[in-house]
């Protein structure tokens, strides 16, 4: 009779695994890998790239742009619904529009009063004298398809695009900030 406290202990571990009970918290879905993607200009050429990486509750943007692709100063930058930028002489409207949550009405700015759109991001500086190097990060994307922890996803059945803009972002302004023509964008695939 001494191995019966053994077996008791076993019957109950083993009743809990059944049950799923056991102390290790649910795995996250493994981090789809980042995303290089060209930015194309109005001419259709590359001027530089964009990587979107899959982080902790969040996006990381990084942007590299060659010296003088863009005019000098402030743009705007957002997300858009669709990952097409073939249209470039038509000024990517093919994009569609900006990247919305689905449970809020989209308002647009970060500066709005409400929950800023899901595609709404900082605006980007082009200096006069180099390249543009810049990283933007969001809790309000994923990549992941379907999206998790309700955050918008870009790699949809339809893809993402970013969009950079002509003239800043004043992030109050609807629809889209007052930031003007789109001047270049950057396609991300549509899921699988």
């Amino acid at each position: 009779m001494r191995h019966a406290p053994a077996l008791v202990s076993i019957a109950v571990l083993g009743g809990c695994a059944m049950l799923g009970l056991d102390d290790r918290d649910p795995q996250p879905p493994p981090a789809p890998p980042p995303q290089t993607t060209w930015v194309v200009g109005l001419d259709g050429s590359a001027i530089g790239q964009a990587t979107f990486v899959e982080g902790n509750g969040g996006v990381l943007i990084r942007l590299e742009i060659s010296q003088g692709a863009l005019t000098p100063g402030w743009h705007g930058l957002h997300l858009h619904q669709s990952g097409d930028c073939t249209d470039a002489a038509q000024n990517f409207q093919a994009a569609g529009a900006h990247a919305a949550h689905p449970q809020a009405p989209p308002q647009h700015g970060l500066l709005n009063p409400t929950m800023p759109e899901a595609g709404d991001l900082p605006n980007l500086f082009a200096s006069p004298t180099g390249p543009i190097g810049s990283e933007f990060f969001s809790q309000r994307l994923t990549l992941h398809a379907p999206a998790i922890d309700g955050r918008e996803p870009l790699l949809d059945r339809d893809g993402s695009a970013l969009i950079i803009h002509a003239s800043p972002d004043d992030h109050v302004t609807q629809p889209a900030g007052g930031a003007g023509a789109r001047v270049a964008c950057a396609a991300l695939p549509a899921r699988p």
